[in-house]
């Protein structure tokens, strides 16, 4: 009985001794693929070199891109006033969303597309002699000449309330918009200054503020008595043309985090195309 139980422990000493002094390439178990992209037991292993673990120090030896991401700067406005502006912004907020957006939009239900049409025909040719100056101001004659030519195309054909002008080939690339005073003081030179927030104006700094100021030199409406009927007017042809402006706005303001911030970088920026273009 006891020969048995040696013969039984001196077989297992023997195998373990095997095991242990077995050469590094005998056959074994194989080991599990590295895993793949896809991180499951089914996909292909990733090829080898498809990692690579930086060593410590080594940051001179190898080049990363992404390492400079942050450098360039980041172009924005000089925004002391910011308090004040995310008051008046908050207080627009709110007037643009809950009270402009819904009377606006009753209006369209109720007023036919070719009148609303019309009326902001209207208000385009009002500003003819605030585009046509500010085209002088910057030099560009031929798009004075351009604004010109529409506009008495418009209103002799067209009576003023029909684009009969719209789709005509012009001289120059022509913006619907036009030119303004803001746009000419940029032209000239004169960086924005300080951000700021009007009430129910909306985002502008202080050459737009400059610019707006002189924008309403050149309205007609301002020539108009009694000042209670040109400021009913205008302000009829400024709500009568707001269907881009609030749909602009609720875009922006419904994806942004912050929509104070979204608003002046994307004011800015626009308005700064206009004047490089």
């Amino acid at each position: 009985m006891r020969c048995a139980r040696f013969a039984v422990m001196a077989s297992a000493l023997l195998g373990l001794c095997l095991l242990t002094t077995a050469p590094a390439d005998a056959a074994g178990p194989t080991p599990p693929p590295a895993p793949s992209s896809l991180y499951d037991a089914e996909s292909a292993a990733l090829p080898p070199g498809a990692i690579n673990v930086r060593p410590a120090g080594g940051a001179a030896t190898i080049s990363d891109d992404l390492d400079n991401y942050d450098d360039t700067p980041v172009t924005g406005i000089y925004d002391p006033l910011e308090p004040w502006n995310r008051f008046w912004f908050a207080f627009n907020d709110i007037f643009y969303v809950q009270i402009a957006k819904p009377v606006f939009e009753a209006y369209q239900s109720v007023m036919p597309r070719q009148i609303r049409e019309g009326v902001r025909n209207v208000w385009h040719n009002v500003g003819f002699p605030k585009r046509f100056i500010n085209n002088l101001l910057q030099g560009k004659g031929k798009g004075a000449f351009v604004e010109l030519g529409r506009f008495c195309t418009n209103i002799t054909a067209g009576f003023g309330v029909m684009d009969v002008a719209a789709g005509k080939k012009v001289l120059v690339p022509h913006d619907p918009g036009g030119e303004d005073f803001g746009q000419t003081l940029g032209r000239w030179g004169i960086g924005h200054g300080v951000y700021i927030v009007w009430p129910f104006l909306g985002p502008s700094s202080l050459r737009e503020s400059v610019g707006f100021a002189g924008d309403c030199v050149a309205d007609p409406f301002f020539y108009v008595y009694p000042w209670e009927l040109s400021t009913a007017s205008e302000l009829y042809l400024r709500f009568n043309d707001l269907e881009d402006t609030l749909s602009t706005y609720t875009s922006l303001r419904g994806i942004a985090v912050d929509p104070y911030i979204s608003v002046r970088e994307a004011y800015i920026h626009y308005r700064n195309q206009q004047v490089i273009r």
